[in-house]
Order: structure tokens, then sequence, then C-alpha cells
């Protein structure tokens, strides 16, 4: 926007000058066209006198000097004709009377008319200038004078001026441009920047974002008002939908606990076995929605944290982790392997990967099948190929993504299943007896998103669920130079 407000305020700028400059050049034309017309007219009239007597005399000699000399004076060429244009003295060379503009002069001249002032000469224009006038003696016609002048003089006066012109125009409009323009579109366009960044982190799930009310132009000082007003609102709203969340699990797990130890205080009382598994089957419920609220508290504190990006060993994470959950695996029979490359580091929020890994872990481990499950870690350094994350986030922040990929050959998920997973309390309809929430990918994708990485599952081939987890990268350190070699000693 800044480059295409640059380009219409120099246009306007540009059509100023123009509108300006054109009527001055034009009237420099003018007047130059005007100077050398007014001297060719009284050359023709002195030629004229003295050709009067010299045509009723027959005595041209003198005239035909004088002639010569203007010619090599001015450069011009000189003509007299007599009323049959008949030509009588011509210098220096003869002049072809029959031209359609020398005729025209000629003949307007012998009708005793006067001539026509010439149109404007430009540089590009050659034309010669052409003027004739009447010789005439007691209200006769005897004949007229011709004098064709170079235009070369006026034309060269012409273009210095128009080259000045341009000049100037040139510098008027850089100056315009670097002290008016650049200042002004820059003054007008640093609200809307402003606007545009605190947008994008609003985007981002940055709510806490405001922008300076009190530069640019007054309607802009407004909409950053107004933009303030809706981003606090906004903020204010998902503030209290967390605290009720927050508050709303905690006040309930002290019923739910008392519940819970009430409804095992009655196992002594109850003798009937169908009895005794139902009164189990409500001590699961209640453990399950004791899973639930703890899930509910923890995905209200994830939204609500603020922490700041760091840099995190992705290699000795997912390495600690794998080895963590290698016994699980090893007691359900299912084989782990793992791909890790030493050295990778990405940015992420404190332990988001750690989590992640867990929930992932803990899903393949479940719902796998049984199947051999592979963990990957890749570093892409020119970002990922996938589609773009959700809500503008990108992993890719200018030194790649950092892949972090959990993979089983279990039956997986079905396309529309795929479109649902993730979403909170979502689960498969497969899945409704394995214990769990459904909030577990919920809470691992916003830990992630926060992070400013992305989560994205995929069906395996040829079968099976690809979970993988994109992060930005961590910038890396400078590699030090080589030391300088040291000059050798020397003995003394």
């Amino acid at each position: 926007m800044h480059r295409r407000l640059l380009v219409i305020v120099c246009a306007l700028v540009a059509g100023l000058i123009v509108a300006l400059s054109v009527p001055l050049v034009r009237a420099t034309a003018d007047r130059t066209i005007q100077t050398s017309f007014t001297g060719r007219v009284q050359d023709s009239a002195w030629f004229a006198d003295m050709a009067a007597t010299a045509l009723e005399t027959g005595r041209t000699a003198r005239l035909q000097a004088a002639a010569d000399r203007y010619t090599g004076l001015y450069d011009s060429q000189v003509a007299v004709v007599d009323a049959d244009r008949k030509t009588t003295v011509v210098a220096p060379h003869p002049i072809d009377l029959e031209e359609p503009a020398v005729r025209s002069a000629l003949l307007q001249a012998l009708a005793d008319r006067p001539p026509e002032r010439p149109s404007v000469v430009w540089p590009w224009d050659d034309r010669p200038f052409i003027h004739a006038d009447a010789i005439k003696r007691d209200g006769h016609i005897l004949g007229a004078v011709l004098i064709v002048s170079p235009t070369d003089q006026a034309r060269s006066e012409v273009a210095d001026y128009l080259t000045l012109v341009i000049l100037g125009s040139l510098t008027a409009l850089a100056i315009v441009l670097i002290a008016v323009a650049t200042p002004v579109v820059r003054w007008v366009l640093r609200p809307v920047h402003e606007l545009d960044r605190a947008t994008h982190e609003v985007a981002l799930g940055r709510l806490k974002t405001h922008v300076s009310d009190r530069a640019g132009a007054p309607e802009l000082r407004r909409l950053a008002n107004s933009f303030n007003a809706m981003a606090d609102s906004m903020h204010a709203s998902q503030e209290q939908q967390r605290a009720f969340v927050a508050q709303a699990s905690h006040q309930l797990r002290n019923p739910l606990t008392a519940l819970r130890l009430r409804v095992e205080n009655l196992e002594d009382f109850v003798n009937d076995p169908q009895g005794l598994h139902e009164l189990h089957s409500a001590v699961e419920e209640a453990d399950r929605f004791g899973q639930m609220l703890d899930g509910l508290l923890r995905m209200a504190r994830a939204e609500a944290s603020e922490a700041e990006r760091t840099p995190v060993d992705v290699s000795a994470v997912v390495a600690h982790r794998a080895d963590a959950w290698r016994a699980a695996f090893d007691a359900e029979g299912v084989p782990l392997t793992t791909r890790i490359p030493d050295g990778i580091t990405a940015l992420s929020l404190p332990e988001c990967l750690d989590q992640t890994l867990d929930t992932l872990l803990d899903n393949a481990l479940k719902f796998g099948d049984g199947s051999p499950v592979d963990i990957c870690v890749t570093h892409a350094p020119h970002g990922p190929q996938a589609s773009s994350p959700p809500h503008g986030r990108t992993a890719d922040n200018g030194h790649g993504t950092v892949e972090v990929t959990v993979q089983d050959q279990g039956s997986g998920l079905t396309t529309e299943e795929l479109a649902q997973a993730g979403g909170r309390f979502w689960r498969s309809t497969r899945h409704q007896n394995v214990p769990g929430t459904g909030l577990g990918l919920a809470l691992t994708r916003i830990l992630v998103e926060a992070g400013g990485g992305e989560l994205h599952l995929a069906a395996a081939q040829p079968h099976g669920l690809t979970a993988t987890v994109r992060l930005p990268a961590a910038p890396q350190p400078p590699t030090p130079a080589a030391a300088a070699p040291q000059p050798p000693a020397t003995t003394p």
C-alpha cells in the first residue's frame, strides 16, 4: 500500500507540474517565434524599399549585393520576383517557387495581403521560416520579396528552455516525493500498519494487543480506539469463559470426591453381585468424571498461559519420553522404534513437547490395535510443504521447521473422523469403550498452537494414523570463526 500511495501522489504531482509547465513552455516558444517574425518583417520591408527602385530602373546589382550580404550574415535565402513571379534577384541558390509553402506565401504577398504569423516552432520541427512581403510603389504591386530562413536558433532556444523546465520539474517532483509525499504517506499508513500487526497478533490469540490511538488521521484514530475496545471486550469475554471453566472444574472436584467416597463406602452394605458390579461401575464413572474435570482445568490453564517460547532440545526430549514410555509398550507387546538425529532444537512453550508426546504415545498405544509405533524427528530447512496452519499461524520463522511424527499401523481414522479429530470431547464411535475423556488431542493442539506450531493428523500408508507436530526451528548460533594463526615466537 505504501508504494501504491506514493505512485498515486507522484502521478498527481506530475500531472500538476505538466499542467503548469506546458502553457509556460508554449508561451516561451510563441514569444521566440514572434521575435523571429518581427525581425523578418523588418528585413523584408527594407528589401522591398530597395527592390522598388531596382525593379523600376532595372538596376539590380546593388540589390543583389545586399541580398548576398544578408545571406552571409543570417544564413538565409533571399529572392525578389516581379509581378509575374519571374525571379529578378536570388541569393545564394535558386528557390523552388512552385513549392506549396513558397507559392502560397508569394501569392498572398502579390495579392497585397498581410503575411500570416507562423506557428509555434518546436525543437523537433525543422521546417524553415518562409516570409514574403509585397513590393509597392504608389499603390501598385511591382513584385514581392521572399525570405526563407532556417529555424535552428529559435528551435535551440526553445529546446534549452524545454530542457530547463523538464529538469526543474523532475527536481521539484523529487523534492516533493522525498520531503512531502514520503513523510505524509508514512504518517497516514503508520496506524494502518499498526492495525495490521495488531490484527495478526489477535488472530494468534494475543487478545491483550493494543494499538496507539494518538497518531494518524482522525478516522484512523477512531478506528484504533474501536479496535482496542473490541480487543478488550474479546479478552474480557475469553477470560470470563476460562475463569468459569477453571472455577467450575475446581468447585466440582470436592463434591465429586465426596460422592466417590460415599459410593465406595456403600460396598460394605451391598451383598448382591449385580449391585456390586453397578457400584464399581459408578466408581469408574466418577473417576472418569474426575479425569474430565482435570482435563478441563488443564485446558483452561493452557489457554490462559502467556509463557514465552524458549529453545527446546527436541532430540533430547523425544528420546527421554520414548524411554519413559518403552516399559508400557513392552508390557503390551507393542514395538516402539525411534529415529532421532542429534542436535535438533525448536522454539516451543515449556513442557509443551513433553505433554504432546505423552498424549500422542498414549493414543497410539490405546488405539493402534497393537501395531508397531514409530517416532521420527526431522528438520525441514525451508518449512513444511503441507497446508497453512489455521488462523494465519505458521511454524516457519525463516529458520525452517522441526517435525516430530508419531505413526502407528492400526485401523486409523476415516476422512470424516480426521476432520473432527482434535475437537473438545470428540471421540470416535469405535473407541467409546476405551478409557478417555476426548480432551487430550484438544489440549495438545492448544499447547502446540500457543507455541507457534501446528498439530496435523493424517492417514498413514497403507493404513494407520500419522500425527505430526511442527514447531519453528530455533536459530542456530553462528559458527565461531577459526582462530587466527599466531605468529611464530622469536628468540631474543
